[in-house]
């Protein structure tokens, strides 16, 4: 059965090119319908899906689109009408896999409709954007958009515009050859991991993998961690282990990797197991250091590469993300726990490290505890988050979850013999 691929065009000023892709399209055996999402007529016609339908679909006539004076009011409507179209068709199977090309306007448009597709559908943006100094989350979000430069402006077919057109065709072509990836009918487990609890990370990956776990890891540098959130909220985890927090402390002190609204709620929201540790939390994330912002001047830092600089946080910033993480777990009790590991959030807060920082971990444990619910236990364990006790620790207690039991554990195995651990809100 041939695959479908939805190209979204505005047809007014850019109806050639869409021609064009249509016919390689059809010459790699991909079946085309072309949706019109620009404003005035086109003099290569009507798409598939003429501009009318679409503005229909976003709430308003054409009419009233192209008569109003309000540019960004008329393109909402085209967006809303264009992303509500693409979704209804991808969900009665009609189509596969998304292709748009276009300047600013059109990326605006074509990368909206692909932001409301599922992870895993083909999703080409060919754009005069693509490239520069520019900010593409607006664009991609938490998608798997491919955004493929240009180059050449879309203003007639030319041999070089036919070569960029072409690829970009030939790239749709090829995912959609590349078939659906099943699911499989392990439990899928979502885990953040950073290079800072990397030992941690492989750890328990390794040990949930061995016990009949799928488990997809997340880099939570701003987006990682929204993208974790919104499919927990679509239900596709049956539990989390949130080891790395730390998008939370660039929120709290104006670090470059600042969680998204909602970060740390969607688990408890959905009632599936949680295990939540302050990994790297401990570090705020910058630019380079000849360029650090005046609040963090003067402050211990260690450089990460030439772009990127850790500072460590006060001791006010940590006590602040404490608070953050007591009150976002909100009542989730008997479905989440937290671990803290006493003797360092990250690699570098270690014992001899740059930013070891006993006096933030007991910032964090004070504010955590002004602010966490009775009902959720906290353990503080006398370890670092990357000793493999700890992440023992972690999965011991994962388990004990997903089974249902309510009563945590209050020993673990360390070095070889059995060291107490603190649970509830016992201090340090």
């Amino acid at each position: 059965m041939k695959k479908t691929v939805l190209l979204v065009v505005t047809l007014d000023t850019k109806g050639a090119e869409a021609g064009y892709l249509r016919e390689v399209l059809g010459r790699l055996g991909v079946r085309t319908l072309l949706m019109d999402s620009g404003v005035f007529p086109s003099p290569q016609g009507e798409g598939d899906i003429p501009r009318a339908r679409v503005a229909e679909a976003g709430g308003r006539t054409i009419g009233q689109v192209a008569g109003s004076d309000r540019k960004g009011d008329a393109i909402g409507t085209m967006i809303r009408g264009a992303a509500a179209l693409a979704r209804s068709l991808y969900e009665r199977g009609e189509i596969h896999g998304v292709l748009s090309i276009g300047g600013a306007q059109g990326t605006i448009i074509g990368t909206a409709v692909m932001r409301g597709l599922p992870v895993g559908v083909p999703k080409v943006m060919l754009s005069t954007m693509a490239s520069g100094n520019r900010p593409f989350g607006p664009c991609v979000g938490t998608s798997d958009i491919t955004l493929m430069h240009s180059v050449v402006d879309f203003f007639g077919l030319n041999p070089i515009l036919r070569q960029v057109l072409s690829n970009a065709a030939g790239a749709v072509a090829g995912m959609l050859r590349a078939g659906v990836v099943r699911p499989g009918r392990k439990p899928r487990v979502a885990i953040t991991i950073y290079g800072t609890t990397t030992p941690a990370g492989m750890r328990i990956v390794s040990l949930l993998s061995a016990r009949g776990y799928e488990v997809v890891a997340f880099h939570p540098n701003g987006v990682g961690g929204e993208a974790m959130e919104g499919m927990i909220r679509q239900g596709t985890f049956e539990g989390v282990v949130d080891l790395t927090l730390h998008e939370l402390t660039d929120e709290a002190a104006g670090g470059d990797h600042a969680a998204a609204p909602g970060r740390l709620r969607a688990a408890a929201e959905k009632g599936i197991p949680q295990v939540v540790v302050p990994g790297s939390t401990d570090y705020i994330v910058t630019g380079p250091f000849d360029r650090l912002k005046r609040p963090f001047r003067g402050r211990r830092t260690m450089a990460h590469n030439p772009e990127m600089t850790f500072v460590q946080p006060s001791v006010r910033e940590m006590r602040r993300v404490g608070r953050t993480v007591g009150e976002r777990l909100g009542g989730s009790g008997g479905r989440s726990s937290v671990l803290v590991p006493l003797k360092g959030f990250s690699h570098p807060n270690h014992e001899g490290r740059p930013l070891h920082n006993p006096s933030g971990v007991r910032a964090f444990v004070n504010g955590l505890r002004e602010t966490v619910e009775a009902a959720i236990p906290v353990r503080l364990l006398p370890l670092h988050v990357n000793d493999p006790a700890f992440s023992d620790a972690v999965v011991e207690e994962f388990e004990r979850l997903m089974a249902g039991n309510r009563e945590p554990h209050s020993e673990i195995k360390c070095k070889g013999r059995k060291t107490k651990c603190s649970k509830g809100r016992s201090s340090t």
